[in-house]
């Protein structure tokens, strides 16, 4: 019954108006598309990357002065 309501409207359309609504049938359909890959995306799998990164024990720690001002610089007269 939709479809038949559908046909009957488009039928009325002036050529104009019906590239605007090709325009928009292109545009919904690439919309579903863009959330079938969004939803495909989403599904992921926790954890197989484990094992793989490791953080160093000292990674909170304070980096030296040397990291930020490189090994020559004098930090008395820096200061």
């Amino acid at each position: 019954m939709l479809k038949e309501t559908l046909w009957r409207e488009i039928e009325s359309l002036p050529p104009s108006q019906l590239e605007t609504l090709l325009d928009f049938v292109k545009f919904l359909q690439f919309k579903q598309r863009q959330t079938s890959e969004t939803t495909s995306l989403a599904q992921r799998t926790p954890g197989l990357d484990a094992g793989t990164v490791w953080v160093s024990d000292d990674f909170d720690e304070p980096l030296p002065d040397s990291f930020w001002f490189g090994d020559d610089v004098d930090h008395e007269s820096a200061s």
